[in-house]
This record gives C-alpha cells, sequence and structure tokens, in this order.
C-alpha cells in the first residue's frame, strides 16, 4: 500500500515513515461490479484511491429522468472523492465500480487528525492540493475559453 500511496500526488515525496502512518489509517475495501461507493449529494466523510480497478464518476441529470452524464473512468492508482475534503460540501457526482475493485478508503476525520499532529506532513499535503486543484481550474478555463470562442464564431 505505501508504493500506491506514494504514486499519489498528494503524499508523493513523503519519507517511508510519514506514508507509514497513512497507511495507518487507511482501510482497504473490495467492491463488486455495479456497487455503488458513494452518491451524489451524500454527506461525504473519506476519500479513495483505487488499488485495483475502475470507477466511474458520474452526475445526475438535471431533467429528472434518471439518467447520468459521464465524467471520468479511473483506473488502478486514480483517488476520488477529495474535493470534500476541502469544503465540507455534499458529493458532488457518483462514484460506481465499473469492473470488481479494491479501493483503499482515508477518513476525513483521521487525516485531518494526522495533518495536525504533524506539520511537515501537512504542509506536503495542504501544498500538492493546492496545485492540483490549480491545474484542474487551468483546464476548466481552457474548457470554457474554447467553447466561448467556438460560440462567439456563430455570432
Amino acid at each position: 500500500m505505501i508504493k500506491l500511496l506514494d504514486n499519489l500526488y498528494l503524499f508523493r515525496g513523503l519519507p517511508d515513515s510519514d506514508l507509514s502512518r497513512i497507511a495507518e489509517i487507511a482501510e482497504l475495501k473490495s467492491y463488486a461490479r455495479g456497487e455503488q461507493v458513494f452518491r451524489q449529494g451524500d454527506s461525504a466523510d473519506s476519500f479513495f484511491v483505487i488499488q485495483y480497478g475502475t470507477v466511474n464518476i458520474e452526475l445526475d441529470d438535471e431533467d429528472g429522468k434518471g439518467e447520468r452524464i459521464e465524467v471520468a473512468t479511473l483506473g488502478t492508482g486514480s483517488h476520488f472523492g477529495e474535493m470534500s475534503f476541502l469544503d465540507n460540501e455534499p458529493r458532488s457526482a457518483n462514484a460506481s465500480v465499473a469492473t470488481d475493485s479494491d479501493i483503499i478508503k482515508i477518513s476525513y476525520a483521521s487525516m485531518r487528525e494526522l495533518l495536525e499532529s504533524d506539520s511537515k506532513i501537512s504542509i506536503h499535503v495542504y501544498r500538492e492540493l493546492a496545485k492540483f486543484l490549480c491545474s484542474r481550474l487551468r483546464l476548466t478555463t481552457l474548457d470554457l475559453s474554447y467553447e466561448r470562442s467556438k460560440n462567439l464564431g456563430y455570432l
């Protein structure tokens, strides 16, 4: 599990002793194909790392027809569910297992406790999280800019 955690951007570069502390608060769970990890709107208390398998991230449609819009398909080594760690908001999407999967669950409460007890780990994790969220924002800005320029071309 330490190697997988070290490959995750949040923890990459931390010494093995720190990774071991994170591994101690992590819980490995097996999911069957089709099983729901969480639903859009659920309260959030953990984030997840896929040790093995595939997870679909989907949004509920806004017209209430019960259909879902695919946002991403995540594979081994990917993570999800970290946004609510920062903002305490409900889940913004659905996460369901596409193939039988082993997924590491890390409780927000346990992670916060660890971060509050060790400023070195805390600085590292929050810095990496900020860089990751900035990269997501840059991509979103580029996507919006592209869409806007496309729409302006049709005026």
